[in-house]
């Protein structure tokens, strides 16, 4: 998503494009300039089943926010644009001096598109010949061949797999750990983890493409997690339990991506909706306190709110909290296992615990493996605790169905 434009106007294959100074991941990019969102639908389908990463613009304006995140290796372009036009779009690719190829496309008469494609020429872009709306998806592989991008399906044992591929091909998804309350017992969250599905290897950890992805990517991933969270949010509402949603999110993603725009946009429109908590570790948060807390000031405004994760492994303060918004402490994992036995441990747990509560806020211990821990950590008196001794990070589809099979139990004792 462009970081100023807002979002109906740019739509791209997984989230946002990498930026131009990223290292360029051998999957190509193009981008295409359409008012019509059909058209641009089709042709980004075609281009993703060979991995080829797309992002969409309905106006002069938001393709050119689009170039300054990424210089695409191949632009398709309508002429009539929505308050613009594809003369606007060739006169800011020659400011910038772009030398790429642009597809002209259109339903015009021929004339003008020849005009128009000399007009291209004089900017030293590489115009192809004009391919003729309406056109067939079929044409598309055609175009990427005489442009010299590889063709290479989606799936094929031989492909690399990276972040960039795993976004293209539409492989991310999220898998949920419930959160509980401690003292009630009660499901009331669920954080999202990242997961890839990959059709022929099944199941990869995120570790394994998450090694070499540029900046850009891992921004794209941070967008794809928040939509994903959106989205799946109305399923577990649907289901019985309108649980609050967790994702982890890097510092950058808040400063770069337009979240209150996307939320703003995307949010379930259900008054039950809690609102969503965006987790940024806590030396993340600590560069650049100022900016934060603005962050998370506008975040507040469309119910997101800050979680400061793995606390206790940085260097936080009671001056620098008391300068940031946030809604929940997040007891570092290596504080938590053993905390009923390490009385070192169970000093943090309690001093962190005490630390959240003297704001107001929850206090979350994470990594929780067995019971012994959970009731030392109950008596300290932690809000909320996640782990496998509580509930194992499940698919949403097994997520949906506890909670169906909880709101049923529910329903029984309450006959």
């Amino acid at each position: 998503m462009s970081i100023q434009q807002p979002v109906q106007n740019r739509e791209s294959a997984g989230a946002i494009a990498p930026l131009a100074d990223a290292k360029k991941p051998a999957t190509a990019f193009c981008l295409i300039v359409d008012d019509e969102k059909g058209i641009r639908s089709l042709i980004s389908r075609s281009l993703r089943d060979h991995l080829v990463m797309t992002e969409g613009c309905g106006d002069a304006q938001s393709a050119l926010e689009a170039m300054k995140l990424r210089t695409p290796d191949l632009i398709f372009l309508d002429v009539s644009l929505e308050r613009s036009d594809a003369i606007d779009v060739i006169r800011g690719l020659g400011e910038m001096k772009y030398r790429g190829p642009v597809q002209l496309m259109s339903g015009r008469d021929v004339v003008l598109l020849e005009e128009i494609k000399r007009v291209g020429e004089k900017y030293e872009l590489r115009m192809l010949p004009v391919m003729k709306k309406p056109f067939r998806a079929d044409v598309i592989p055609g175009v990427l061949q005489q442009v010299g991008i590889e063709r290479r399906p989606a799936g094929s044992p031989d492909a690399a797999v990276g972040l960039f591929e795993a976004l293209c091909a539409g492989w991310i998804d999220l898998c949920y750990q419930p959160k509980f309350e401690l003292r009630g017992g009660k499901m009331i969250g669920a954080e999202g983890l990242v997961r890839v599905v990959h059709p022929i290897r099944g199941v990869l950890p995120p570790a394994s493409i998450l090694v070499e992805a540029d900046d850009a990517s891992r921004l794209a991933l941070a967008e794809c997690a928040l939509l994903k969270a959106l989205k799946d949010w109305e399923i577990f509402n649907q289901a019985g339990n309108p649980l609050q949603l967790a994702i982890n999110v890097p510092m950058v993603a808040l400063q770069k991506l337009s979240i209150a725009a996307i939320v703003r946009e995307q949010r379930p429109p259900s008054d039950r909706w809690p609102g969503l908590i965006l987790e940024v570790s806590e030396d993340q948060i600590l560069r650049d306190i100022p900016v934060a807390h603005e962050i998370a000031t506008h975040l507040s405004i469309y119910n997101v709110h800050l979680a400061i994760d793995r606390f206790g492994s940085g260097h936080g303060s009671l001056g620098t909290l008391r300068e940031f918004l946030f809604v929940e402490l997040k007891i570092n994992s290596s504080f938590v296992t053993g905390c009923a036995d390490d009385t070192n441990k169970r000093k943090l747990c309690n001093a962190v615990i005490e630390l959240a509560h003297r704001f107001g806020r929850h206090a979350v211990a994470e990594g929780v493996d067995n019971a012994q821990d959970l009731r030392a950590l109950t008596e300290m008196g932690c809000d909320i605790g996640q782990g496998p001794v509580l509930g194992r990070t499940v698919a949403k589809e097994q997520l949906t169905a506890l909670i169906r099979q909880q709101a049923k139990s529910l329903r029984i004792i309450g006959a």
